[in-house]
Formats: structure tokens, C-alpha cells, sequence
């Protein structure tokens, strides 16, 4: 199961390059943004690139997850099982990085950092039609993130074995089920044509 940690960790570094956020006001899309697309401040507003001329909109909390997410597959790639801990670490600092790094773009963040902006002169029913929606590559990297921790805490309680054993025999229960379905539908069709083929012809 060593080994296998690389999977979730490659993919959690992948899904920075899938879009992960869109804001919307009554329904008409305004910003997109891939994970990397945060993290470095570059996003894709009212169909136009934009990037920020300086570092004001990087986000540093997203950087971090990037070096944690590149750290923790460096270990697994350089180092044996000692580093385990270390993976663990990655996993959940990385996870945990994510969540505070976007919570900025949630919907309550936003309406506060305008209001504060604004001086409270903002129509809050105009800011209320906001909507943010997060995608498949956010969603993507917190699921492969905890997939990576889940499998380091295995490894190093020394349990890794057991849930090896556990998802061969779920597994092969699956495949047993899955060939009874099959066997069981494939019955079904030749009783059905059977049937079809003892009904007399019918008269012209």
C-alpha cells in the first residue's frame, strides 16, 4: 500500500489544473479559476485572462498546499517507509491549506469584503445574487487528499496488510456479484427467447 499513496498525491497535484471555482450573478458567469488559477492569482473574468500586476491576489494558503501536496510525493519517491509520518503530515496540511486557502472565496467572505470596501454602500441584494459553485477538481483534490492520508495512517499503524486483505475480499465479492448479475440476465434473454421461439406463428 506504500506505493499506492503516489496515486492520490499525483492526483491531488493534477486537479490544481481542472477548473475548481465559478462566480455567477443571476446566472451570467463573471470569474473561473482552475486551482492553480488561485493559487497564482490568474483568473478568467467576463471571458478576458486577467492576472494581477503584482502579488496582492496570490493566494499563499494555495501555494503551500502546492509545496505540501510536491513535498509529500518527493518523500514517497526519495524515501522509504521511516517517512511515513511525514506523508501523513503533507496530506493533511495540504487538506487543510485547501480549505483555508478558499474559504476567502466563499459567498460570506465576499459579500464581508465588499461591504468592508464599500463602506456598506453596496446593495446587499445585488451582492446576495452571487453565487460561487465549486467543481469536480476542488472536490477532486480534498477526496484524493484524504484518500493519501487514510492510506499513510494504514502504513503506519501496521494495518495496511489487513485493509489489503479487506479490498481483495470486497473486491473478489464484487466480481462474484457482478458475474451471478451477468449469468443471471444472460438466463433471462434465453428464457425470453426460448419462449419467443415455442409461440405458434400467427396467422397472415
Amino acid at each position: 500500500m506504500w506505493k499506492w499513496i503516489r496515486i492520490p498525491k499525483g492526483i491531488a497535484l493534477l486537479a490544481f489544473l481542472l477548473p475548481w471555482m465559478t462566480v455567477s450573478c443571476s446566472e451570467q458567469k463573471l470569474v473561473e479559476a482552475s486551482g492553480f488559477g488561485l493559487a497564482f492569482g490568474r483568473v478568467t473574468a467576463m471571458g478576458q485572462a486577467s492576472q494581477a500586476s503584482d502579488g496582492a491576489s496570490m493566494n499563499v494558503w494555495l501555494i503551500l498546499a502546492l509545496l505540501a501536496i510536491a513535498g509529500g510525493l518527493f518523500l514517497l519517491f526519495t524515501k522509504g517507509r521511516e517517512a511515513v509520518k511525514l506523508v501523513l503530515g503533507t496530506s493533511v496540511a495540504a487538506l487543510l491549506l485547501i480549505i483555508v486557502g478558499t474559504w476567502r472565496y466563499s459567498k460570506d467572505a465576499i459579500m464581508a469584503e465588499a461591504a468592508k470596501n464599500d463602506g456598506g454602500a453596496m446593495d446587499q441584494a445585488a451582492l446576495a445574487m452571487i453565487q460561487v459553485n465549486w467543481h469536480f477538481g476542488y472536490w477532486l483534490a480534498l477526496l484524493a487528499l484524504v484518500a493519501a492520508g487514510a492510506m499513510a495512517w494504514l502504513v503506519m499503524s501496521g494495518k495496511e496488510v489487513e485493509a489489503e486483505a479487506k479490498m481483495r475480499s470486497l473486491a473478489a465479492d464484487a466480481t462474484d456479484a457482478a458475474k451471478g448479475a451477468a449469468a443471471k440476465a444472460s438466463d433471462a434473454i434465453d428464457a425470453a427467447k426460448d419462449k419467443k421461439d415455442d409461440e405458434p406463428p400467427k396467422a397472415p
